[in-house]
């Protein structure tokens, strides 16, 4: 079995229960084990990143271990900028409805929306709405009223909201999104 050759500063840190691995002029030290598995005859290799070694010594991963499973992600800004910025002279003639028929809009128009997760969200077939007649009223008093179109309010569909097993957060809002929110005075907190 060909013995890998390292220079000697890196071979200090190979110890027992470690495996060090080249990767361009880069080596990096793994903590190496084996599990069972069901079906598999020999136990299987388990290789656990510890960090990158320098000649100085190992630069340490710095990240932390975060179970992955339990997370969902969706659209967030642009279905809050709309529902936010929906003017009650588009509201009062829908009565009851409003709700309702902005979420069909929205979702229709954004459909990773955050609104599909929180609300039940009624069929179309349900109503008897026009309904590209009402995102064309709902645009145009938006517009109106806030001096913005529906498409340039898609500049913040990349806003997304994080649900965690134990909390939700919203992403990161970039600059350009973050001066139209404040223009529009659109509150993007969880409620």
């Amino acid at each position: 079995m060909n013995q890998k050759v390292y220079p000697e500063w890196v071979q200090a840190h190979k110890t027992k229960g470690t495996t060090v691995k080249k990767v361009g002029d880069n080596y990096y030290l793994y903590k190496h084990t084996s599990k069972r598995v069901a079906g598999k005859k020999y136990p299987q290799p388990v290789d656990t990143y510890i960090g990158v070694i320098t000649p100085d010594g190992i630069i340490e991963s710095g990240k932390k271990k975060m179970k992955l499973s339990g997370i969902e992600v969706k659209e967030y800004g642009y279905s809050k900028a709309v529902w936010s910025l929906c003017p009650e002279d588009w509201k009062r003639p829908l009565g009851e409805d409003w709700e309702d028929v902005l979420s069909i809009i929205i979702v229709e128009q954004s459909p990773y929306s955050y609104l599909k997760r929180e609300r039940r969200i009624r069929k179309k077939e349900e109503f008897r709405y026009q309904f590209p007649v009402q995102l064309a009223s709902l645009g145009k008093r938006i517009s109106n009223a806030h001096k913005i179109s529906l498409k340039e309010l898609h500049i913040l569909e990349s806003i997304y909201l994080v649900y965690l097993e134990k909390e939700t957060t919203v992403s990161v809002i970039n600059d350009e999104q973050k001066q139209l929110i404040d223009r529009l005075g659109i509150d993007m907190r969880i409620r």
